[in-house]
């Protein structure tokens, strides 16, 4: 970084001039000017000329020939974005910083096409690489090229990220995962030589504020939404047994349960960790679906659509937490009353019924502390004495 450099708008300066040829002078030459990167990087751009000679070819017809073929191929790569100064200079080390961001958001791009990656990691990404764009349009943070992308510029851009922003140590150590991630990709694309993120330390978090949600306050919940807004409750329902994520929840089919067999599948397409998943459908819940019809609508309807009822139409994830904190304030439930803590709620209840190895597989989780590693064996496995598992919701 040079922060005390004057910042230079990349778009708005000349990048060549296409090459003459030169042949009224005693030496037969074709020239043309390239922006020097380092030039740039001094805060104080400038052309510089670069030439190739033709005398050693005698003939002036194959001389001639020779030179303009040079001059034609020049102009292609030049308005191809060739610049031999980059070259000389390292690989790609003088690639415009802006221009790999936008190359990195095209992988990503393809990632999500190829399903390598759901919609939600990529919108997560994507987040973050826009703020990372925010931050570099700061005048006092601003690179120009990929090389300047120092440890010293990535620690700069998470305490922005922590202090400036006013956000949580979770947050910022989030921000430091991907962009490890990121950096691992300038390695693997040679964009850098090593990751420059290595070296940084994790802060130090506080534990969630997330809490279960007592039992009165269950019945509480359960009695309003009787009330007010009993699809909801359905909604509630399912995290509180199934444990299906709120993300995963919304992507679910009226064709994904199975009355039959009291089953929930979860597929690859749309689970978190990309595998398939069953889960077991307490008869409670299911009793509670054909008591609202939800059964009946056809087989590719999304389970939560408008109002939380069935529909053709997905309902985003966020509609959840929104509809949630309404209810919190209408109850007056704290704040670590969260959506989550269903699922929670649901967990430890579970245990205390039917055993933690049978809460493990409900939650398609490698332990019951709601940690992000999963059960590395088959996650088709459904218990037959979650049937008449009768909860608190």
């Amino acid at each position: 970084m040079y922060p005390n450099k004057k910042r230079i708008n990349l778009t708005e300066l000349e990048r060549y001039r296409l090459p003459i040829y030169s042949r009224k002078s005693k030496e037969k030459i074709v020239y043309f000017y390239v922006l020097d990167p380092r030039s740039v990087v001094e805060g104080n751009p400038k052309m510089v000329r670069i030439r190739k000679k033709f005398n050693h070819i005698h003939r002036a017809r194959e001389r001639d020939d020779a030179a303009l073929r040079f001059r034609d191929e020049v102009s292609r790569k030049l308005r191809e974005g060739w610049n031999p100064l980059e070259q000389d200079c390292e690989t790609k080390g003088f690639t415009p910083f802006e221009d790999v961001l936008e190359k990195y958001l095209g992988w990503l791009q393809k990632l999500l096409k190829d399903n390598v990656i759901t919609n939600k990691t990529f919108l997560d990404y994507k987040s973050r690489l826009d703020m990372l764009k925010k931050f570099n349009a700061k005048k006092e943070a601003h690179i120009i090229y990929i090389y300047q992308l120092k440890t010293a510029y990535i620690e700069s851009f998470l305490e922005w990220i922590y202090v400036g922003r006013d956000n949580s140590p979770r947050t910022r150590n989030n921000y430091l995962t991907w962009f490890s991630s990121f950096c691992g990709w300038l390695v693997q694309t040679g964009y850098a030589d090593s990751n420059p993120s290595a070296n940084i330390k994790n802060l130090k978090e506080t534990d969630k504020i997330r809490t279960v949600i007592a039992p009165e306050d269950m019945e509480r919940l359960r009695t309003y939404l009787m009330e007010h807004d009993r699809y909801f409750l359905l909604c509630c329902m399912m995290q509180y047994y199934t444990f299906v994520r709120p993300n995963e929840l919304m992507q679910l089919k009226v064709g994904d349960i199975s009355a039959e067999e009291q089953t929930v599948f979860v597929s690859h397409k749309i689970s978190k960790n990309r595998k398939d998943g069953k889960v077991t459908l307490p008869i409670r819940v299911i009793r509670f679906m054909e008591e609202l019809g939800v059964l009946d609508s056809p087989a590719n309807y999304y389970l939560f659509s408008h109002k939380f009822r069935p529909g053709a139409e997905r309902c985003l994830s966020r509609k959840i937490i929104s509809r949630w904190l309404n209810i919190r304030k209408a109850l007056d439930f704290p704040k670590n009353y969260q959506f989550y803590s269903l699922k929670d709620t649901g967990i430890t209840d579970m245990i205390d019924v039917a055993g933690l190895s049978t809460a493990k597989d409900q939650a398609r989780h490698s332990s019951v502390a709601i940690t992000n590693h999963y059960v590395k064996n088959q996650q088709l496995v459904v218990h037959p004495e979650l049937k008449d598992f009768e909860g608190m919701l």
